[in-house]
């Protein structure tokens, strides 16, 4: 002690009679200190990261110095916790006891000073936080606004603004705010005002087959009518330019409605007059990194220590953009070696570097997740996607239609494979978050498109002409034909095709869903290597073209809801086609007798809803009867798929006798069995691959029953998805579906006699699996029906349930544990639903903000 000055031996036991002990004793202080530290870092990154995704431009400075004190704080204290512990493994008594206490006491001081300011950084944070919303509160805090009607919502493409108003939508779903109608419309780059007003006819009620006859103008004015009268907000996704919204009958929202869109531009929300601009940015890092970790997978961070730091080198690449993450964090999750991970991001650093300037920069994040695809094939089968409109939803089946036509899945010698294979690219595309997986369908991103289309551009030869869903009225110059593979003009309003452009290789051309009404004959003279023609969806067409004779390499032909009247007996001559599609041609009468047959390379044949599908004749007068086509069928080496309608149970029992119709099948319609009581749905058991089943007028149809008694529920009908029961008016029950665990779509429709969906007696043993795949029950015209199913069922994927004209049908099987997983639609009109039983108020509770009801 002698070598401690006296002074400050007195000024140490000073401070200890006049300040706390706690000083000296500083443990207790130190873990409150390291806990509220915890606290502030987590309150600093939930604040950065709000602020950058709320764009709050006032609160950007002051919460910029508050970050920069919360990181300078972080550097002191972590200073002073390490002096601390050494200090702490130091003797406090001995020789220099005085010396270590008044060392102690020094540090426990600083301690107790930077608890304070660390407590008063917390109390600031929280502040700035309670003043900053995310962009979904800042949306849910205008909607509860008077003086906003109309919110824009803008930020780049890929940022993330059809899911964030996606989550405004389940907010205004389960909350309690007054609004009548929740409608949700998609614009797209050229928005049909048809389209728009149908959507948002749905979505307040009016019912599609009641309302399809009337004019543009007499819907605008009944939306307006309803509209005008309720407190609605109108959700508008993906708005490229302005769009009258009065034009088709959305009313002035001075009654407190609400108009929230979505759009790239900051202009556009000017121009729509936008009371509230709210841009979305990138994630905070924080969100991104998780949502990247998420996307590479465990297994794959976790097979060396230096793969999460290339990680995070390559999600901070990605600047925050969702979509960029998600595509390129999959991409990644095959890379398991360091070298594939440095090289990655040696090649992402020379891409983005090319295009740092330009708008093309998220473009080459993206194209990533292309290249990064196991070969060419798969890359085809990708690009081809493209040639769909923005949006559009592209069904799986027929898009494996169009890869076997192209010969994108031609190796194989049996066609089963070639479809297996077409199921697998599709689930690699979806896996590779290239396309989004919609159950029956998949869709292509706005964004991913825009990505694919642009690499085609930057071809020398652009292989690729896509003006799909742009509203043309004529066909582009023929010019613009002549050096391309693929050309798509779907979803426009051309009437006539008149020039012939010189295309000699030309191999896809897709001009489904026009107005077209001539095509000349001379107009496909100059498309020798064509192989995939698409003119679906084009009523006006009556007639056969008959330049398509001349099509020597076509091998996918759709003639699908046009107006054609008979096939030419020179269609035989095209012996190449693999894919031939008549789906709901209502006016094919005639279908020469041998022109299927002739087809030896035939692997699709659809003829659901045609109206020669179970008969052919010769020479366009004799009717060559079910048995013709059905021979036919069975002439078809590599047929794989078959969809067909059959006219009486004689033409089922003689096409049920051939091999390729129980194997191939995948929908079918039986329709106007007039003479047939009843019928045996044992000859649709072997049939694996029915996906679609229909029965449509069949007036004395009283039973469908099942004379096999080895057919159980795990055997058969595991394939059905779809059921629709529509004018069988002796019908009176279907106790044959429980043998069909996976229906998802049901639709019973004009059954007068029908009582009970599900009968107890011919059902045997309740069971509550019955209906575990349902999404979706339509109930129309039922006038006797009480019972859908004796008891309360699960309905674990239950989306919408549809009832109109049922009065009989007093009680739902629902309970209050139905449907947990998502909250459903109830859609009927308003006196049956007050009308409506329930097992118990509970019951009655939870569904009660599922009602939609009908509007005429």
């Amino acid at each position: 002690m002698a070598n401690i000055p006296i002074g400050e031996v007195l000024t140490f036991l000073w401070n200890v009679i006049k300040e706390p002990v706690v000083y000296i004793d500083y443990e207790q202080n130190l873990r409150i200190l390291e806990t509220k530290m915890d606290e502030l870092l987590h309150l600093k990154n939930d604040l950065t990261g709000k602020v950058q995704m709320a764009e709050v431009r006032s609160m950007t400075s002051r919460v910029t110095g508050w970050v920069s004190r919360v990181e300078r704080m972080i550097t002191e204290v972590n200073e002073l916790t390490n002096q601390a512990a050494q200090e702490m493994q130091k003797n406090c008594f001995g020789s220099c006891c005085p010396k270590n206490c008044w060392s102690r006491y020094k540090i426990g001081k600083k301690i107790d000073e930077k608890l304070r300011a660390v407590s008063d950084h917390i109390e600031k944070g929280e502040k700035y936080l309670s003043s900053v919303s995310s962009p979904v509160e800042s949306v849910m805090g205008c909607l509860c606004e008077v003086g906003k009607s109309t919110i824009g919502i803008y930020g780049p493409g890929g940022v993330g603004k059809t899911a964030l108003l996606t989550q405004v939508s389940n907010n205004l779903l389960s909350s309690q705010l007054p609004f009548d109608f929740v409608i949700w419309v998609v614009a797209s780059q050229d928005p049909d005002s048809e389209r728009i007003q149908g959507d948002i006819g749905k979505e307040i009620g009016f019912l599609e087959d009641r309302w399809k006859g009337k004019s543009f103008q007499e819907k605008a004015r009944e939306v307006s009518s309803v509209l005008s009268q309720k407190k609605f907000v109108l959700l508008v996704d993906d708005l490229w330019k302005p769009v009258d919204l009065a034009e088709v009958g959305v009313p002035s929202r001075e009654n407190g409605s609400k108009l929230v869109f979505t759009t790239s531009s900051e202009e556009l929300c000017n121009s729509m007059g936008a009371e509230e601009k709210i841009r979305v940015g990138g994630l905070a890092w924080e969100k991104a990194w998780k949502l990247f970790q998420e996307k590479v997978g465990e297994d794959t961070l976790k097979i060396h220590p230096d793969i999460p730091e290339l990680a995070e080198t390559i999600a901070k690449m990605c600047n925050g953009l969702p979509l960029a993450l998600i595509t390129v964090g999959r991409a990644m999750a095959f890379r398991k070696t360091l070298l594939e991970w440095r090289h990655s991001i040696e090649a992402l650093s020379r891409a983005t570097a090319e295009f740092s300037r330009t708008p093309c920069r998220d473009f080459v994040l993206l194209k990533f997740g292309y290249d990064s695809l196991r070969n060419d094939k798969v890359r085809s089968c990708f690009l081809y996607c493209a040639l769909f409109p923005e949006g559009f939803f592209i069904n799986k089946s027929y898009l494996i239609d169009y890869w076997i036509g192209e010969g994108f899945l031609g190796a194989y010698s049996d066609a089963y494979e070639a479809r297996t294979e077409g199921h697998n690219i599709i689930d690699i595309l979806t896996q590779a978050c290239l396309l989004e997986d919609e159950g029956r369908d998949v869709k292509m991103h706005q964004v991913i498109r825009d990505m694919a289309l642009w690499m085609d551009s930057r071809k020398e030869n652009p292989v690729y002409l896509v003006e799909a869903g742009t509203q043309l009225a004529d066909a582009p110059e023929v010019g613009k034909w002549e050096v391309v593979r693929r050309v798509s003009l779907m979803a426009n309003n051309i009437q006539n095709l008149s020039k012939a452009p010189r295309c000699n290789d030309l191999v896809t051309l897709f001009l489904k869903k026009n107005n077209l009404k001539m095509i000349s004959d001379t107009f496909f003279q100059f498309m020798l290597s064509l192989k995939v023609l698409d003119l679906s969806e084009n009523r006006e067409i009556t007639e056969f073209p008959s330049g398509i004779l001349k099509l020597v390499s076509l091998q996918y032909l759709n003639l699908s809801r046009t107006g054609i009247r008979q096939l030419p007996v020179q269609l035989k001559n095209l012996v190449k086609l693999k894919c031939l599609n008549l789906e709901h041609t209502y006016e094919l009468r005639t279908i020469p007798m041998q022109v299927i047959s002739n087809f030896s390379s035939l692997t699709v044949l659809r003829m659901f809803h045609c109206a020669s599908s179970d008969s052919v004749v010769g020479d366009g007068v004799q009717t060559g009867g079910p048995g013709s086509l059905a021979r036919d069928l069975q002439c078809l080496e590599h047929l794989n798929l078959l969809t067909i309608t059959i006219r009486s149970q004689y033409s089922l029992q003689t096409f049920a006798s051939f091999n390729k119709f129980l194997t191939a099948t995948q929908a079918l319609s039986l329709q106007k069995f007039h003479h047939a009581r009843s019928l045996d749905i044992s000859l649709l058991e072997g049939m694996n691959s029915l996906d679609d089943l229909e029965l449509i007028d069949c007036s004395n149809l009283k039973d469908l029953s099942i004379n096999n008694s080895s057919i159980t529920r795990e055997t058969s009908f595991n394939s059905l998805r779809r059921v629709s029961i529509v004018n069988c008016t002796k019908l009176e029950d279907l106790a044959w579906l429980t043998l069909a665990p996976n229906i998802k779509f049901l639709t019973i429709s004009r059954c007068s006699k029908m009582e009970e969906i599900i009968r107890q007696e011919k059902s045997g043993q309740r069971n509550l699996k019955v209906f575990e795949e349902l999404e979706f029950l339509r109930l129309v015209s039922l006038p006797k029906l009480k019972v859908i199913y004796p008891d309360a069922l699960p309905f674990p994927s239950l989306k919408e349930i549809f009832v109109d004209d049922c009065p009989n049908l007093r009680k739902l099987p629902l309970n209050s544990n139905s449907a947990k997983e998502h909250r459903i639609v109830i859609q009927g009109w308003e006196d049956w639903w007050r009308r409506l039983e329930w097992e118990d108020e509970a019951a009655q509770h939870t569904f009660l903000h599922s009602f939609k009801g009908c509007l005429y």
